[in-house]
């Protein structure tokens, strides 16, 4: 609230695609951080080898299929947040690309747990892929039909359906190994941690070059990684 000219008038920041309310003064956004999406294109890169890879070692169809779901939904979601990131949209595109970057969350959390699943026995297995690509649908219709959805609602599902495959930690246990259950719920505490600092902009440490929201990148690789190699490991076990 500001008083110019003893005129008592609101100040809004708004958001990319939003209006301010009748009466508003708009501030403009603050610059991007020169390093928004940099380290998503060069994991981008890092998955399309690692997807190449994994199909290559895959020997059974099983194995193939897990190959082909996981590590294209590990591209799809490093390769569209960079293109999102990395350059200046239209309003009208920004909401496009910024659905698909959202959606691509949910596919990557079904496609990481579909080589999990598709490495255990029947009743576990379907009822596993039918729990975390149930979740994963639910989450792209909320991107799509709820676009105003509040930022916390949106965190809670990715969340939410994120810890979905918590299901698979005792049969993996069983299966891959206590050391893999650990990995699994490392990658899922970094991706809890980073969806918090998204939610919060905070920590923020330099903000015209490494911001908050490369904190959360950052997560997002680390988290990545460590159930890489997870899915890598069930994938050399079925082969």
């Amino acid at each position: 609230m500001r008083t110019v000219k003893g005129v008592v008038t609101d100040t809004f920041r708004t958001s990319p695609g939003k209006s301010p309310p009748s009466g508003a003064r708009r501030l403009a956004a603050p610059p991007r951080p020169r390093l928004r999406g940099v380290s998503h294109a060069f994991a981008a890169a890092a998955a399309l080898v690692a997807w190449i890879a994994l199909v290559t070692i895959a020997r059974s169809d099983r194995a193939r299929v897990a190959a082909m779901v996981y590590g294209g939904s590990l591209f799809t979601l490093f390769f569209v947040s960079a293109l999102y990131h990395r350059r200046e949209w239209s309003r009208r595109a920004r909401r496009v690309i910024r659905a698909l970057d959202h959606s691509a969350i949910y596919l990557l959390i079904a496609g990481t747990c579909t080589p999990l699943a598709l490495l255990l026995p029947d009743p576990v297995r379907s009822r596993s892929l039918t729990l975390v690509w149930g979740g994963a649908l639910l989450g792209v219709l909320k991107v799509t039909l709820w676009v105003r959805a509040p930022k916390k609602v949106g965190v809670a599902l990715h969340v939410l359906v994120g810890w979905l495959g918590v299901s698979l930690f005792p049969p993996l246990w069983k299966t891959l190994g206590a050391q893999y259950v650990l990995l699994l719920a490392l990658g899922g505490l970094a991706y809890t941690a980073g969806a918090f600092v998204y939610a919060r902009r905070r920590p923020n440490p330099y903000p015209a070059v490494f911001g908050y929201h490369e904190v959360f990148h950052a997560l997002v690789i680390a988290a990545a990684a460590g159930h890489f190699t997870v899915a890598a490991a069930a994938i050399v076990r079925m082969s």
